[in-house]
């Protein structure tokens, strides 16, 4: 539920007064602000001038701090979520039209986005818009909750500043919607600023409307440049009148709204939920933790490089010695099973790249770093999942590695070794694009053919002297069901 500053009426020095409160009756003031003269905010009232409006002056009341100021009868525009919902989008059409009428300078849009509590409805129709100081002066007294509600969660980052203000009202439309602001939850924030969609919501709204909103909060760069230009952000709100005149609202007014929380329990918004969490998590954890899988993956690969050059002489002999071509072939893949860079490249030539040494490395960290913080063996050989029936997988795991590898002679040096890579990765770029269900992972197949160069060394035992991708066929894709990792429940005293 988004908290709002009241408002309301009261006596003061025997004479009536409307009354706004900006923080507990404790809080100290911020004498900066107060010094000087005051900024006047606006009257806006469709087919009229902007009229200057002044406050008052500053008192106790009901214990809270507040402004008061000649009666006026207002309401905070977060009503458009309950008791003025069924006229939100009309409300947001004259708030847009009258926005375009106040200058640049009064709105202060430095961080592009325009704080609620400076917006105020008027019963009798029209808007006050207070000004900057006051929007200061509220900052510096409200309570955290009411700052977040009223300035952070509407911060989306990322826009053509000049589409700032319209942006914002298509989340205000959103929230009158939904009831919760599209960008306030931590986990909307940390995946990226990506809105749970209106259309996967139990909301019976126009379906053109509920296209338009979720279509405007996902809109690229360059359709946001061609829609505002490089106009003002307050005159190219001219985009979102003209935009909006032909949707229809059709929703009811309320006295509560719903929470993010509780769309988990709406069947058509859960799914979409529960992986927008698990794509948050991970992105708090490589924001706090990624450090320490940067500083081991700069560790393995400082080592690999000081040391591949040197397993030849460390192994001498390597442990391929004696073997026949097509066996020192056969351990290459095996090793690429195992994620062991070393064995893959024992029994290559000096000067013969490794085409998958990078990709080696990478998933060989990524399995340890898990298994240590985790306690799970991320990497599965496909060979003993194939061996083992094809059995689900615990959710968070992969297939990676070769099966079926056939290595025919070419001629005397020159081997073909054809395979079937198993991998996580979409090595196509229309594969990128690939849907993952829940409770499912994708794991991409393909036929690979290599030639390899085999050679005997100059200390007698057979060597890898070259290795070459010759071709790489996709092959049909698996959807291969997850399960979820079982928790122990700890009881609880009584």
């Amino acid at each position: 539920m988004v908290v709002a500053p009241s408002v309301f009426s009261s006596v003061i020095e025997q004479k009536p007064y409307t009354c706004m409160a900006i923080g507990p009756s404790g809080v100290d003031l911020p004498s900066y602000l107060l010094q000087g003269q005051k900024a006047p905010g606006y009257i806006l009232v469709e087919g009229q001038k902007p009229k200057a409006w002044y406050w008052e002056g500053l008192s106790v009341v009901e214990d809270k701090r507040c402004l008061y100021f000649e009666t006026i009868h207002l309401f905070p525009i977060t009503e458009i979520a309950t008791t003025k919902r069924s006229k939100a989008l009309s409300l947001l059409r004259e708030l847009a039209q009258s926005l375009y009428s106040l200058p640049k300078q009064f709105l202060d849009l430095s961080s592009n986005t325009l704080p609620l509590w400076r917006i105020w409805g008027i019963e009798e129709g029209g808007f006050l818009i207070l000004s900057q100081d006051l929007a200061d002066l509220f900052s510096s007294c409200a309570e955290e909750d009411v700052r977040y509600n009223m300035v952070s969660a509407w911060v989306h980052h990322g826009l053509h500043t000049p589409f700032a203000l319209c942006d914002q009202l298509v989340q205000l439309l959103y929230f009158a919607a939904a009831g919760f602001p599209p960008f306030g939850a931590l986990e909307t924030r940390e995946d990226g600023f990506r809105a749970l969609p209106l259309s996967l919501s139990s909301l019976n709204l126009d379906q053109q409307s509920t296209s338009f909103i979720d279509t405007s909060l996902r809109m690229s760069l360059s359709k946001q440049r061609e829609a505002s230009g490089n106009l003002e952000s307050q005159k190219a709100l001219t985009w979102f009148v003209e935009a909006t005149k032909n949707l229809q609202w059709n929703l009811q007014d309320r006295n509560e709204t719903p929470t993010y929380e509780a769309m988990r329990d709406v069947p058509s918004s859960a799914a979409f939920l529960d992986n927008q969490k698990k794509r948050s998590n991970r992105s708090i954890f490589w924001r706090k933790k990624g450090w320490i899988v940067i500083s081991i993956t700069f560790a393995v690969i400082m080592v690999t490089w000081f040391t591949t050059g040197r397993i030849k002489d460390a192994l001498a002999p390597p442990y391929t010695a004696g073997m026949v071509a097509e066996q020192v072939i056969e351990e290459y893949y095996i090793a690429q099973n195992e994620l062991d860079l070393q064995k893959m490249e024992a029994s290559l030539a000096k000067k013969v790249k490794n085409p998958v040494a990078m990709e080696v490395t990478n998933l060989f960290v990524s399995r340890q770093t898990r298994q240590a913080y985790e306690g799970i063996t991320t990497q599965i050989d496909p060979n003993t999942w194939i061996a083992n029936g094809k059995p689900d997988i615990l959710e968070g795991t992969f297939l990676y590695g070769v099966a079926d590898v056939r290595v025919r002679e070419l001629d005397s040096n020159n081997y073909e070794a054809t395979s079937v890579l198993y991998s996580p990765y979409p090595y196509f770029e229309d594969q990128e694009k690939t849907v993952v269900n829940e409770g499912e992972i994708v794991i991409f197949r393909y036929e690979q053919v290599q030639h390899f160069g085999v050679g005997v060394s100059k200390r007698g035992w057979l060597e890898i002297t070259s290795l070459e991708n010759k071709a790489l066929r996709r092959l049909e894709d698996l959807r291969i069901p997850t399960y979820k990792k079982q928790s122990q429940a700890i009881g609880m005293p009584q």
